[in-house]
């Protein structure tokens, strides 16, 4: 429930690595380094959410196995644009 303590504890919970967590009945959470990152986070989830939607309306996407996602992230984030 908003409002409640266990809004944070649900973000501790369930967050894990990543700087966004998407919560039931509330939606995007995210954190940073500092509240620009934080920013730039719920800016990328919600752009993210609008691809996944169009995506969506010309069929079902593609799942990018696990493995390959590790690979790109780790790609972008330590060599794309370093």
């Amino acid at each position: 429930m908003i409002g409640s303590e266990d809004i944070g504890k649900q973000v501790v919970d369930n967050i894990g690595d990543s700087s966004a967590v998407l919560l039931k009945n509330h939606g995007v959470f995210t954190i940073g380094k500092n509240g620009e990152a934080a920013v730039k986070s719920a800016v990328m989830v919600e752009d993210i959410a609008a691809t996944v939607w169009m995506a969506l309306q010309i069929g079902t996407p593609d799942v990018i196995p696990q493995e390959d996602v590790e690979k790109l992230h780790y790609r972008y984030t330590h060599i794309y644009g370093q």
